[in-house]
């Protein structure tokens, strides 16, 4: 790319100036941090890679945040238990440090990990009316849709991974950043978005935006399924047929389902189909590719990689060092991921870090619960949805992590920042609503007149 190209340049200068704006209108901010995280600048240009600005500017956007609201921050450290669960979740990430087969990939991750905790504690703390659960919603469908046109972009210009299969070889899709690096990565992503997307089309009224998003999501769907992710294929049944039950008129919304699932299986290649039945034949006791069995090979190798380190595991991010370097029974063997997310927690954090982890889980599940009661409250609206879409995604994500290893990816801790931040938007608007109750003054007893005192003499 030419650098001194002046739209290029022109480009940088808006952006630049918008980065610098948000540090003083902090909500800019969080959206700018947002995009910066998903987008990854650093790796679509990559002399800008050596400015970290993400790092920088979250760091910066951090401190605006203790600056302008540090004492409510730290009280929710204290009161928050969702917040909690993430801290204590750093703080086993920092423990596995020195203990760690790689004190030095650990302490990589570490930042990983505590980057996605700044974010998510940003959303908690930005994130503070309905009006910007509605503008997060936009931009996370926003942040859906790019994943999705460069995605499709890159496939028909020849960009994908080929796979070769009994089948045929399929040309699976994937994303153009290391967000999405991979198909099952690119996959996973637009399943965690796409929820959001059905909070839209419920709370939206203008027949022109709602086809609009329902092309959006057709097209969401196609791309998915060029991913030829066969768990985030039943991930979609899953949390479809989770919505479509909860949804006020479940007979229409199966018969769209049903129409839609029908479409779009039958205009993808036959390849694809053929891999998407793949888990038909395994459940039916068929055989396994070798894709499939090595990956037995790998969760036998984590069992005893467990049992070798059960209290802190071999440190965090260390799954495939210490697969490659020990427990694959080959000298030189490949470094590959657990492919499963409770594995990798027991693995690379012991048996403390899923305890901490189910506990994580379990306080942001009753979080969303709390605001699924308020289901058909006046002015809850919103709150409703963006809970369904937040239940749909923690789903979904956690049924995709049986074969997936999403620990460290952006998912968990980014669906933390919104459960928290809709629940106390929840609770103030609840709070604003409730009127106050009516205190009785106490009445003073009331002497009696002089004309009273003369009737009764």
């Amino acid at each position: 790319m030419n650098y001194s190209n002046p739209i290029f340049l022109a480009a940088v200068f808006i952006c630049t100036a918008l980065a610098i704006r948000g540090l003083f209108k902090p909500f800019l901010g969080l959206l700018i941090l947002m995009t910066l995280h998903f987008v990854q600048p650093g790796e679509l240009f990559p002399s800008l890679a050596p400015l970290r600005i993400e790092l920088v500017y979250g760091v910066a956007i951090f401190i605006v945040l203790l600056k302008n609201k540090g004492s409510a921050v730290f009280e929710s450290f204290k009161t928050d238990p969702v917040l909690r669960g993430t801290l204590l979740l750093l703080g086993d990430v920092a423990i596995t440090i020195p203990l760690a087969i790689w004190p030095g990939g650990a302490f990589a991750m570490f930042v990983e990990v505590a980057k996605l905790v700044i974010l998510q504690i940003t959303m908690t703390a930005f994130i503070d009316s309905q009006e910007r659960l509605k503008a997060i919603t936009w931009l996370l469908v926003g942040f859906m849709m790019w994943f999705v046109g460069s995605t499709f972009f890159a496939f028909i210009h020849g960009q994908f991974y080929s796979l070769g299969q009994t089948y045929g070889t399929i040309d699976r899709a994937q994303g153009i950043n290391s967000m999405a690096g991979n198909p099952n990565e690119l996959a996973g992503l637009l399943l965690a978005f796409l929820p959001f997307l059905m909070t839209l089309l419920a709370t939206t009224k203008g027949l022109f935006t709602k086809v609009f998003l329902f092309l959006c999501g057709g097209m969401t769907l196609y791309v998915l399924c060029l991913t030829g992710a066969r768990i985030v294929f039943l991930g979609l049944i899953l949390i479809t047929v989770f919505y479509v039950f909860r949804s006020k008129r479940p007979v229409l919304n199966l018969a769209v389902a049903l129409v839609l699932a029908a479409t779009l299986w039958f205009s993808l290649p036959k390849t694809y189909q053929d891999r998407f039945l793949t888990v038909k034949s395994y459940a039916e006791g068929g055989k396994l590719d070798p894709s499939n069995e090595y990956r037995l090979q790998i969760w036998d190798a984590g069992w005893r990689m467990f049992q070798d380190h059960p209290v802190l595991g071999v440190g965090a991010g260390q799954f495939s060092t210490a697969f490659g370097t020990k427990y694959s029974g080959k000298a030189h063997g490949a470094w590959m991921q657990p492919h499963n997310l409770y594995l990798q927690v027991v693995c690379e954090l012991g048996i403390v870090g899923f305890i901490i982890f189910v506990y994580f889980l379990g306080q942001m599940w009753k979080a969303i619960r709390e605001v699924l009661r308020t289901k058909g409250m006046p002015g809850l609206e919103i709150n409703y949805q963006f809970a369904s879409a937040c239940a749909l995604m923690f789903v979904g994500n956690a049924f995709i992590g049986l074969v997936s290893h999403t620990l460290y990816r952006p998912y968990w801790y980014m669906l933390a920042g919104l459960v928290v931040a809709n629940r106390l938007v929840t609770r103030h608007v609840l709070a604003t609503q409730t009127p106050a109750p009516v205190v009785e003054q106490p009445t003073r007893p009331r002497l009696p007149s002089r004309v009273q005192t003369l009737r009764y003499q």
